[in-house]
């Protein structure tokens, strides 16, 4: 993610403030206007009646500053950040925590530089990291089963960045080509999405989508040409599409078909920075939030008259503009509902299926 980008607030972005604002401001009574606080160590942190927060884990003095998550069938894998430098300069290294679905530690792996991106691979079993989001990017993979972490090759970035999040669709990996160099005109030209493939101890990059792409706007239903200057996280929605959260740009991108002749692209603009958009695939299961600032993973059951199946989650982090929240997205018209408020600076979310799903 770009730190250095000035947040773009739209109209929806205002009705996201105002919502903030007025959450907010109902923090200190709560419970009379229908918010029931989270077993949190923030106490700021509220949710709606329909969401019960708890903690799920927190970091230590031997891992710090949570990211990204992913789950694993029995597992979760948390990624933390520790103190490392985005671009690898200082050549320290974050931690892998692996849990089990109680919380409780199994293993921790270490990896070079500042770990950002984390997927697993179901079909190689193996977890992919990605790391230094800004330069001298590295991709590394985990072996769970044998605590084996290889380190691959990765050549100079084209666009001048590093790599962020991954996502495996069909036996095939795509990555984001995070922290673009802009021409002088402030245009990305580069490749915002590849398709990368390790093979020989070197990650090999094929381009799938460039930052200037033309996409459909879905709240105009109209051509625009892209600009896209923050690729950030990557998930699925329940087309099996990729979706990429442009964050600094506010706004969601779905890519159908990627990498193929049919390959097609939309936007929708939500308003303000998001960070990891998810859909849910199932109606039994449980969010996972990861709130960096608070060291902390947050664990959120959601009754079922608000968990269906197809509802899309996002998250606001703490450069966004608005106070960190986790929320849910219109489809048609990119309106954020915050859910759950008071959070530092939510940069994790994923689903966690209940167990037989």
């Amino acid at each position: 993610m770009k730190t250095s980008t000035i947040v773009r607030l739209g109209a929806l972005a205002l009705v996201v403030v105002l919502c903030i604002t007025t959450f907010m401001l109902v923090n200190h009574q709560a419970s009379a206007n229908g918010f029931a606080p989270a077993v949190s160590p923030a106490k700021s942190v509220v949710a709606l009646p329909n969401y019960d927060v708890s903690i799920f884990a927190q970091g230590n003095k031997a891992y710090y500053n949570p990211d990204s998550v992913d789950v694993a069938g029995k597992y979760i894998f948390i990624g933390y950040q520790n103190t490392t430098a985005k671009d690898g300069t200082d050549h320290k290294t974050s931690t892998i925590v692996q849990y089990t679905r109680q919380g409780k530690v199994v293993h921790t792996f270490s990896v070079p530089g500042h770990c950002d991106g984390m997927r697993y691979n179901s079909t190689t079993h193996l977890l992919w990291t990605t790391s230094n989001e800004d330069g001298n990017p590295n991709i590394t993979t985990i072996n769970p089963d044998t605590g084996k972490v290889t380190l691959y090759q990765v050549p100079a970035a084209p666009h001048g960045g590093g790599y962020d999040d991954v996502l495996f669709i069909k036996g095939q990996a795509f990555i984001a080509a995070s922290n673009p160099t802009l021409n002088s005109a402030g245009v990305n030209v580069f490749p915002a999405i590849d398709k990368v493939e390790l093979k020989n101890g070197k990650a090999i990059f094929t381009p799938v989508l460039y930052g200037n792409a033309t996409a459909t706007d879905v709240t105009a239903n109209q051509s625009v040409t892209l600009n896209l200057t923050d690729p950030d996280s990557m998930t699925l929605d329940n087309q099996g599409n990729l979706i990429l959260d442009d964050q600094a740009d506010a706004q969601i991108i779905t890519v159908r078909n990627p990498g193929t002749a049919q390959q097609s692209v939309t936007r929708l603009p939500v308003g303000t920075q998001v960070d990891d958009s998810i859909w849910i695939p199932a109606k039994e299961g449980k969010l996972l939030v990861v709130d960096g600032k608070a060291n902390t993973i947050y664990s959120v059951t959601i009754d079922k008259t608000d968990f269906a199946k197809g509802t899309i989650f996002t998250e606001a982090p703490s450069d966004s503009g608005v106070a960190g929240f986790v929320g849910k997205i219109d489809p048609k018209t990119g309106t954020i509902s915050p859910v759950i408020i008071g959070l530092n600076s939510p940069t994790g979310l994923m689903f966690l299926p209940s167990e037989g799903e």
